[in-house]
């Protein structure tokens, strides 16, 4: 009510104004008292700026046309220097933490690729022969001193001792870097300077969703300050004008009292907008594009002068061709369309509301609603269980074949086991007839056993796995459902009895969706029935997202729970980027069990900086150390396919 208010009497004035500037009347009012309104104007428009906003309060609109991103590991020199340290050094400083982690890194390498004792890799270091780089190696030596410097050098560590810091942990690391993985040459580049928070997570966040909900849902009116500033300029100009008795001046003031008013006449149109989509397919397989298309109908009888929509792609999808995004005017019942172009991944992917703002206007203020289509709009991708093209490769202590276990029992087999004395009804063809024709007697022979394997695919879905060699590439969780879903076809076809489970976060909104279980645990099994059920679950399980969980979750009750349900001759297939210790330490308790494990293992890991070359010499560690337990690791490279990284296993090409 003020508001309007103040406009009619804004209103009053400029038609007043414009009437004695053409002479149509006057008023009487003395030289003294329109000085005097002349300064009050000056005063309240100077008080306005003072209280003006510096920036303009405009929504911001997602970005549909990028799908959710993973880190990259060692993304931060810090982290990478982390994954090496085996103690949490209590609450000793940062720069303490990162030489010391540093000298255990440098252990490492030492004792698994120099092949060096522990002893004899501490006193290198303790004597700094282990590198050739004099500042390196006293870095690292609290008994050497670092080589004297330049006098320029000794200015700027004067100046700046925490660059000279960053430059000694910059180049140790690529000392050690150089041992374990070689070749850094340039590549050393100026991201990789530490952070000096050894424990720093670098955690990326999803694109945020909006609460699910049929129909429309509006935020309420907000203010743009788009005019910001126009209205204390326009009655500046009247007290200049007022003051210096210029009538230019007051009708250019007035002009502009005018726009201010205009801006401030109507809010923004509050439309009755109606949403539908449309998709190409609804189930495309993994890869295939699916063709989006959109139409914003106004079913009201008010014109929208200026709508800005922006249509809720799910994040765990990349716009390929075409644009999420329309700017354009509707008018009443009018409707308009945009298509666009997605490419599907493996999973359910469920549109978010779209974003629709409307603007009268002057753009002066915008009204935010929330649009979703009358029935929930998903693309659903399945893997497809397509065996791989050679064997899988079960643990050989476990079995000389992917599909079958050779046991000391007797009985129908290939490989011969003893011979013993014929019984009545034996088959015909397992009597020793060579026997029978040099002696004349009856004989059977026995073979061993074979029996089905029983196989545990395992999957590392923990929130630390979703890493990827670059941001928007698929990570280790894609890599390692669509390796599962080949290994889980490959033993079925042969025979065997497959089940899957997995270690990590749990979407439970999505499982209570689907009615699956908290955890995925599907017992090893066979049949047509089971191949479905094993589908489903890659396919939509919420430990399978293919969008990085909120939150990390215990593993370890996880762990014992599978443990507990395993038969004792289970073997397991483990999925897991090895890129932190807790992976490593799952490997070793399921093998100190006693369960016939190999490793996949998706790399994720890059080499860009020093600190992604750190981050990769601690993953190639932890596998050395696995193979050197006798835990086969099988190193799954960016570059290649699941069928490639299996055939050079298979091969005797292991990594």
């Amino acid at each position: 009510m003020t508001r309007r208010l103040l406009l009619v009497v804004g209103v009053f004035v400029f038609l007043a104004g414009v009437l004695v500037l053409v002479g149509a009347t006057r008023f009487d009012v003395g030289q003294s008292v329109i000085g005097l309104i002349g300064v009050l104007a000056i005063l309240v428009a100077l008080s306005g700026f003072s209280r003006r906003r510096t920036e303009r309060d405009l929504t911001t609109t997602t970005d549909p046309e990028h799908r959710t991103t993973v880190p990259v590991p060692g993304k931060t020199l810090s982290s990478a220097i982390a994954q090496f340290r085996t103690d949490s050094y209590g609450f000793v400083s940062g720069s303490r933490r990162i030489v010391d982690g540093l000298r255990e890194a440098a252990m490492a390498v030492l004792t698994r690729f120099d092949g060096l004792s522990t002893e004899d890799a501490r006193d290198r270091i303790e004597s700094g022969t282990w590198t050739a780089d004099e500042r390196v190696a006293a870095f690292l030596s609290p008994d050497l001193d670092p080589p004297k410097a330049s006098l320029r050098n000794r200015l700027v560590a004067g100046l700046d001792r925490e660059t000279t810091f960053r430059q000694n942990v910059r180049r140790t690391a690529a000392s050690i870097a150089a041992i374990g993985y070689g070749g850094l040459g340039d590549q050393v580049l100026p991201d990789s300077i530490p952070q000096y928070d050894p424990e720093e997570l670098e955690d990326v966040t999803p694109r945020t969703t909006q609460d699910s909900f049929v129909g429309r849902v509006e935020r309420s009116v907000r203010e743009t300050g788009y005019w910001t500033g126009v209205g204390g300029l326009a009655l500046f100009a009247v007290g200049v004008g007022a003051v210096a008795q210029s009538p230019g001046a007051v009708l250019a003031g007035v002009v502009g009292v005018g726009y201010a008013g205009f801006a401030h006449l109507r809010d923004a149109p509050d439309p009755d907008l109606t949403l539908e989509r449309t998709l190409s397919d609804d189930y495309p397989d993994p890869g295939e594009e699916v063709t989006v298309t959109v139409t914003i109908t106004n079913d009201s009888g008010g014109f929208v002068p200026d709508l800005r929509f922006v249509d809720g792609i799910p994040a765990g999808l990349a716009l390929e061709s075409g644009s999420a995004r329309l700017g354009t005017s509707l008018r009443p019942h009018d409707s308009v369309s945009l298509e666009y172009t997605v490419t599907a991944r493996r999973g359910k992917h469920t549109f978010d509301p779209a974003l629709a703002l409307t603007r009268d206007l002057s753009r002066s203020s915008e009204r935010e609603s929330y649009l979703t289509a009358e029935t929930e709009t998903a693309i659903v991708a399945e893997p497809t269980l397509q065996a791989l093209t050679t064997a899988v490769p079960l643990r050989p202590a476990a079995a000389a074949f992917s599909g079958q276990l050779t046991t000391a029992d007797s009985g129908d087999g290939m490989q011969f086991h003893s011979v013993r004395e014929y019984r009545r009804n034996d088959p015909l063809n397992r009597i020793d007839w060579n026997r029978h024709a040099r002696s004349g007697e009856l004989a059977t022979l026995e073979f061993h056993e074979e029996r089905a394997a029983r196989v545990l695919v395992l999957i590392d879905a923990r929130k630390a796995s979703y890493l990827a060699h670059q941001p928007d590439a698929a990570h280790a969780i894609d890599q390692s459902v669509e390796a599962a879903g080949r290994i889980v076809a490959s033993l079925l076809d042969d025979g065997d009895t497959v089940g899957l489970a997995a270690l990590g976060p749990v979407n439970r909104e999505a499982n209570q969706r689907l009615n699956l279980r908290e955890t995925c645990w599907i017992a090893p099994s066979s049949g047509q029935h089971h191949r479905i059920r094993l589908n489903e679950a890659l396919a939509s399980h919420g430990q399978f997202s293919t969008e990085p969980p909120r939150e990390e979750t215990q593993w370890r009750p996880q762990l014992r729970m599978i443990r507990r349900r395993l038969a004792a001759e289970t073997q397991i297939v483990f999925l897991s980027p090895l890129c932190d210790a807790a992976a490593a330490r799952i490997v070793r308790r399921l093998d100190a069990r006693g369960h016939a494990l190999t490793v996949i293992s998706p790399d994720p890991t890059a080499e860009r900086t020093t600190s992604q070359q750190l981050a990769r010499v601690a993953r190639r560690i932890r596998r050395f150390d696995l193979q050197r337990a006798g835990v086969p690791v099988i190193d799954w490279e960016p570059s290649e396919t699941i069928d490639e990284a299996v055939a050079r296993a298979n091969a005797g090409g292991r990594r």
